[in-house]
């Protein structure tokens, strides 16, 4: 479910820029570009305060300040900015500067471009903002930039992916904390119908489905194929994240659109523990889903049957 804008424009971009580009004082934007491509910054910076065109961009639209962001030259940037480039400008695909410096983790460059007043919610086609980029990616200090800058902690990607769903799959419990804390939606659902919640329990993030429900998550959201987060937590055999469901009111016999609950998942991956805890819980061995099968019919697991047949026979 992740979304990507590529990052690697650098040796595209060093083609690019060295076309066409003519220089009326000696100084070119391919002479800055080189310079950051071999991470002299030092001299980068040098040639960037007598570059002919310090707004240059490429048929791309790729900017020098875009590459510099990328790069993580934060002076170069802020040179740059004085001299006059657009820190709002973006490429034909529609990145920026900071959504460029926000990916890579340039914790320098994005203070600098929203010092100048860079917008944080400008994002490329494919709907990624830089909070989301940096959630997803898990740099804690630029997204608590961001959001401190206004940025909007509840836009979604062209996946429908949130910053607060992505920073939720990958584990990342500061981040999800501090979007929490700035009132981010918690039961906003991607365009599988899987909130924040239902992917950590998926990826047995069990600290991040602790911090969901204390903030008040819908424990029972289901996704477009019926999947819980319940569900998703047994077939991961995730003990201490089902328990944390069951004691936050997640319905034990919720069904998915084939007619499978928690219990099924459990037995079809051996997780005796899981599927004893479930069936304590009131997990009914007998529901049948739409092709007839119980539970029992999809185990594999020695143990698991006999636990399912023991409960069968109460």
């Amino acid at each position: 479910m992740k979304t990507f804008v590529p990052a690697a424009i650098c040796t595209s971009l060093l083609l690019a820029l060295s076309i066409n580009v003519r220089s009326q004082s000696g100084v070119s934007p391919k002479k800055v570009l080189e310079a950051l491509e071999r991470r002299e910054f030092k001299h980068a910076l040098e040639l960037a305060g007598k570059v002919d065109e310090p707004g240059y961009s490429d048929k791309s639209g790729v900017t020098l300040l875009m590459y510099a962001a990328e790069t993580g030259a934060t002076e170069v940037c802020t040179i740059l900015l004085d001299r006059g480039a657009d820190h709002s400008r973006q490429s034909v695909n529609g990145t920026t500067a900071l959504y460029l410096a926000a990916q890579n983790g340039h914790t320098g460059v994005v203070k600098t471009l929203l010092g100048k007043g860079a917008d944080p919610d400008i994002r490329p086609d494919n709907g990624t903002t830089p909070l989301i980029a940096a959630s997803e990616y898990g740099h804690t200090d630029i997204a608590g930039l961001l959001v401190e800058n206004g940025a909007n902690t509840d836009l979604q990607d062209n996946h429908g992916s949130t910053a607060l769903i992505l920073a939720s799959q990958n584990g990342n419990e500061e981040i999800v904390r501090m979007l929490l804390g700035k009132g981010a939606d918690p039961d906003i659902s991607d365009m599988n119908g899987s909130t924040a919640l239902i992917l950590a329990a998926q990826e047995g993030q069990t600290g991040v489905v602790r911090l969901l429900l204390r903030g008040g998550v819908d424990v029972n959201h289901q996704t477009l194929n019926g999947n819980s987060a319940l569900i998703l937590a047994s077939l991961k055999g995730s003990m201490e994240t089902v328990q944390l469901l069951l004691d936050s009111g997640a319905l034990v016999d919720i069904k998915t659109t084939r007619g499978a609950t928690a219990l099924f998942a459990a037995a079809s991956r051996g997780h005796c523990q899981v599927v004893n805890l479930l069936l304590e819980r009131g997990a009914d061995p007998l529901i049948r889903d739409s092709q007839d099968k119980t539970a029992y019919m999809y185990a594999k697991d020695y143990n698991v049957k006999s636990v399912l047949t023991s409960w069968a026979k109460k």
